[in-house]
């Protein structure tokens, strides 16, 4: 009774003096208070976080931090009082992890509470952000030596340029794969795309300048070399200043020269093939008059799996061969090579003895060696060929030997279709293919389609 006496008077005479009463000694945790909203981001983007309290830029490093699935460790990190901020740009098409723990502090030494409490279990706050495609940035120009009539831009990703959003006006412009080729008046060291809409993303870029060296281009003469089979007509160019080359209703990057093939011709026909080479100095036209040879047989390699997921890996090797003509094939006295150097040259036999091997036109072969066993991966309608050993060729094939087909026709050795995966990389467990229009890609389903002619997208 006593002590409560004493406190009633106490806080009577505190009121009466104008004294406070003490505040009670409270804690406060130092907390993340806003965390970017869990969506899809862009690399251009940052990711944000807030604290209750200014943060030790000391600390950062020991709590707080962030890595990718593709790249690691990243360092992109700015601390600015309250504020630490992933910095862009981001890397596309990953996914982010961010790291906090209590070894992150405020500026007065708070430890960061990563849960709803602290406790002796240290907890650890762990958060994952996914990113998206990349804007379009320019990867290569050609020229890149000088001023020119014809300019060649390639973005890095696939992007939509419209004839009109190009300033000063060019006369021409023709797309070909992921390049934009422009023809000028007269020779420029910039032009601006003031609208290029990206094809994966629901975005354009403004105003994207494209800058070539302000010296003068050197005219140099286009020289054409052409040949004629009975369903092809083959046209070489070469210059110093060509840039690209349209043939008919196809166009080329030629790079100071290039060949292409204009394919799908009858045979014993005539022909007026147009050709126009677009140079630094202009534009060159010349108009072919060709005629076609006879009709004769036409096989090519149209899938190579050269490095399977498979195993044993060398038991799913194989190469497949399309008969693309209107005529059958007899590859009775044919041979597979893929180091052609001579050595170590398969012929080819029937997979099942006493199998003809003709390859009738408009079907497929498939070559392995002679333990595979393709039966059920492969359609019945495909002819079956093996070499007369366990592997094709050398050893087996690989990613950075070309591939051939030889056969012994009126008495020699003739190279009748020939492929190199080299010149097309592919992942791991998917095939080299090509298809009869010219294109390489790589197959779209694992392991490839053995015996299945597929056209390239």
């Amino acid at each position: 009774m006593k002590k409560v006496l004493f406190l009633l008077i106490f806080a009577i005479f505190c009121v009466s003096c104008g004294i406070d009463a003490p505040e009670p000694n409270v804690y406060a945790p130092f907390k993340c208070i806003e965390e970017p909203e869990n969506r899809l981001y862009f690399p251009e983007e940052k990711l944000v976080f807030k604290f209750n309290s200014e943060v030790n830029p000391n600390s950062v490093a020991a709590g707080f931090s962030v890595s990718s699935e593709n790249l690691g460790k990243l360092e992109s990190i700015e601390v600015s009082g309250n504020t630490v901020t992933v910095m862009p740009p981001l890397p596309a098409e990953d996914n982010i992890f961010i790291t906090m723990t209590s070894a992150l502090k405020s500026s007065d030494n708070r430890p960061l509470m990563t849960g709803e409490q602290f406790t002796e279990n240290k907890e650890v706050r762990e958060l994952l952000y996914e990113t998206g495609k990349k804007l379009p940035e320019v990867a290569e120009i050609i020229p890149d030596d000088s001023k020119s009539m014809t300019v060649a831009v390639r973005f890095d990703s696939e992007v939509e340029i419209k004839f009109s959003d190009i300033e000063p006006k060019p006369e021409d412009m023709m797309k070909l794969d992921e390049w934009y080729v422009f023809l000028f008046s007269k020779s420029v060291d910039f032009f601006t795309v003031k609208k290029v809409k990206s094809a994966e993303r629901d975005y354009e870029l403004e105003n994207v300048k494209v800058d070539l060296p302000s010296n003068e281009p050197e005219k140099s003469e286009v020289s054409f070399d052409s040949a004629v089979t009975d369903t092809t007509f083959t046209l070489s160019v070469k210059g110093d200043s060509v840039i690209a080359l349209a043939l008919e209703n196809r166009s080329f990057i030629c790079r100071k020269g290039c060949t292409a093939v204009l394919d799908g011709l009858e045979a014993e026909k005539n022909y007026e093939v147009n050709a126009e080479v677009w140079t630094k100095t202009g534009k060159v036209s010349r108009t072919f008059s060709v005629e076609t040879d006879e009709a004769t047989p036409h096989i090519m390699i149209s899938e190579v799996m050269h490095t399977p997921s498979l195993e044993p890996q060398k038991s799913w090797e194989f190469v497949e061969i399309y008969n693309y003509s209107a005529m059958d094939f007899d590859l009775s006295n044919c041979f597979i090579d893929d180091k052609n150097d001579g050595k170590g040259v398969d012929p080819l036999s029937a997979k099942t003895e006493g199998v003809s091997l003709v390859l009738r036109a408009g079907e497929v072969a498939v070559i392995t060696g002679n333990e595979a066993a393709f039966g059920d991966v492969m359609p019945a309608s495909a002819m079956w060929l093996i070499v007369d050993d366990t592997t094709i060729a050398d050893s087996g094939l690989t990613g950075t030997e070309s591939v051939q087909i030889l056969c012994d026709i009126d008495g020699a050795r003739t190279l009748v279709s020939e492929a190199d995966p080299g010149s097309f990389k592919t992942d791991k467990g998917f095939s080299f293919t090509a298809d009869a229009h010219g294109k390489k890609c790589q197959s779209e389903v694992e392991n490839g389609t053995p015996g299945v002619y597929e056209e390239c997208r």
